[in-house]
This record gives structure tokens, C-alpha cells and sequence, in this order.
């Protein structure tokens, strides 16, 4: 096995974790059109105001980058509902987001709530348009295949945290069904403590007819247009954003870790950082058959959108969660 192959994350979850064809309400042929069309003009829009985003007073650039994030989750049909607190503490103090991945959607939730500059693989900036755009957006990129290029990534981070800014990242490093769940890789916390900047867990979860659903999960060999196709025609997909309370990097719970935590340094910290955001995610999501736990391997390293590994094709079978009262706080358009 090469090192790199060594320290990518991996996940379990494939085509099997997904929802049986058929099983699941649909929409029709000819609303899978309009949707189709609706995104690709919001695409196009978008690319314009990618473009002129630079030139936008910052309120104005804010408004209208979630209103086109939101916008976009509406014309794929999709229900984005948000629970806690969406305000984001301001005077330069930096907040590093942590969130679990599902799906390439998850992004699209994320920044509709509070745009954010997101952690992502430096293939993305060859990309045809969706390269421009991130690029514009100030988007963080990582070589996931150089192992040395990884402090600089989190040297990235710092920089932006030191600046304000907040930062999207998604440290299971790879995506997930969304009932089960992996370990958060401590790299990218890190760059909370050399920042100072304060760190704040978030939970993304899918439903369909109130129910908990795998059909917006990105996994397996599966490919991004089968999956956008399989979107189109979903019937009540709900994404539900839980935005927890934030905390100081430079925080602990271990008596242990303390030291290391005030100091910003030290592997001990980091992981206790990536273990206390896991658990929090697990205590309001308990459908979730979650590992939360942390490595220390080498190669830690936070995930982008859509980032597949190969997967084993083995993946135990989750029972099915019982009912759980879900209240919305918040709802964005």
C-alpha cells in the first residue's frame, strides 16, 4: 500500500446504502425538466455573480451569495430547514464550522445559512466553471495527494481564520450514507488553535415524509450526475441544518488537555477538539450509527464536497431509528 493510499479516509457506505429504486415518492417527468432548467439558469447567474462578487459591498455580497445558495436548493427540489442560532459573531474573530458530509447538497445548505469559505480538493480549480467560481469565492484549496503539502493547508486556514473569515470543513474526509457516520480527523482543528478562532459543530440530515432517508447520500461508486439526476426527481427531500453552540478553540474539556489546548498546540488538543465535535454531532443526531471518535495518523486530513474513496463493498446494515421530534427554529426560503 503507498502512503498515500494509507492515510485516505475511507468509508463503508456504497450503492447498497442507498434507497431501492422505486421505493421512495417521485416527481414527474416533466417537473425533473423544470428543475433541470431552473438550476442551470441559477448556475449561470451565479457564475455572473461569482464575477462581480469582488466589486459588491460585503452586506450586499453575503445577501445575495445565500439567496443563490437557497435559491438553488429550492429549484432541485429540495426543503432546507434550519435549526439554531445562524448569527455568527462578527470584529474580526474567526469560527472554523464543522459539519458531517452526506452529500454534494451539504454545501449548498451550509452556505445558504452563512457563507463560507470552504476547505476543497485542489483538482476543483481545473473544473469548467465550478473552478472559476470557488476560486472567486475564496475558496481553500489542499493537494490531498502530497502528504507534505498538508501544514500548508492548515497554514491556509489559519490565515482566513485570522482574518474573520469562517470556515466550512467537513473532517470525516469523506462522505457518508447519513446513518451511519466516520471518525473527524483532528488535522484542520489545528488551525482553530493557532488562530484562537472559536469552533462550531453542525449536523446535516436528510428526510423524506418526516423519515430519515439515504437517497441525497454521495457514496459508493456512484457519480455526481447520477446523483443530481437522482435528486431531480426526489419528492419531499428535507435537508435539515442544526447549527450548534460554538465554543473557543482554546478550550477543553480534559483537565489532561488543558495545557495543550491554551497553548494551541500539541496533537492531544486537536483531538480532543475532533472528539468533542463528534460527540456533540452524535448527541443530537442519535439515528446516526456514529464512530466518533479521532485518529492521529499522519495523514489527517479534512474532506471537500463529493470527495469519494474507494469503499468496500461491505457495509453493516443499520436498524431502522425510531421516530425523532424534530422542532425548526428557522426557515430559509
Amino acid at each position: 500500500m503507498s502512503p498515500v493510499r494509507g492515510w485516505l479516509p475511507e468509508s463503508p457506505c456504497g450503492r447498497q446504502c442507498l434507497p431501492r429504486s422505486g421505493s421512495l415518492p417521485s416527481v414527474g417527468v416533466v417537473r425533473r425538466i423544470l428543475r433541470l432548467l431552473v438550476v442551470v439558469v441559477l448556475l449561470c447567474c451565479g457564475f455572473s455573480l461569482g464575477c462581480a462578487s469582488p466589486l459588491l459591498p460585503r452586506g450586499i455580497r453575503g445577501c445575495a451569495a445565500r439567496r443563490w445558495f437557497a435559491g438553488l436548493l429550492a429549484g432541485f427540489g429540495v426543503e432546507l430547514r434550519v435549526r439554531g442560532d445562524t448569527s455568527f459573531p462578527g470584529g474580526g474573530v474567526g469560527t472554523l464550522v464543522v459539519a458531517n458530509h452526506v452529500s454534494w447538497l451539504d454545501v449548498l445548505a451550509l452556505q445558504a445559512v452563512r457563507p463560507m469559505r470552504m476547505l476543497a480538493k485542489s483538482e476543483l480549480r481545473s473544473w469548467p466553471l465550478l473552478g472559476t467560481f470557488a476560486v472567486r469565492s475564496g475558496t481553500l484549496f489542499i493537494e490531498r495527494d502530497r502528504l507534505r503539502c498538508l501544514p500548508a493547508a492548515v497554514d491556509r486556514i489559519t490565515g482566513a481564520l485570522d482574518e474573520g473569515s469562517v470556515v466550512g470543513v467537513f473532517p470525516e474526509g469523506t462522505t457518508w450514507c447519513g446513518r451511519a457516520s466516520g471518525q473527524y480527523r483532528p488535522a484542520v482543528f489545528q488551525a482553530a488553535l493557532d488562530a484562537n478562532a472559536q469552533v462550531r459543530p453542525a449536523v446535516l440530515r436528510y428526510r423524506v415524509g418526516g423519515q430519515p432517508t439515504t437517497a441525497a447520500a454521495f457514496v459508493g461508486d456512484d457519480t455526481l450526475l447520477r446523483s443530481v439526476v437522482s435528486v431531480l426527481g426526489a419528492r419531499g427531500l428535507v435537508v435539515e441544518l442544526e447549527l450548534l453552540p460554538p465554543f473557543p478553540a482554546r478550550q477543553t474539556r480534559s483537565p489532561s488537555t488543558e495545557r495543550e489546548v491554551s497553548g494551541g498546540t500539541g496533537g492531544r488538543a486537536r483531538r480532543e477538539l475532533a472528539l468533542r465535535c463528534a460527540r456533540a454531532a452524535g448527541a443530537v443526531a442519535p439515528e446516526r450509527s456514529a464512530r466518533a471518535g479521532w485518529t492521529s495518523s499522519g495523514g489527517e486530513v479534512a474532506g471537500f464536497p463529493g470527495e469519494r474513496f474507494d469503499r468496500s463493498e461491505s457495509h453493516p446494515r443499520v436498524a431502522p431509528p425510531a421516530q425523532e421530534e424534530f422542532t425548526v427554529d428557522s426557515a430559509v426560503p
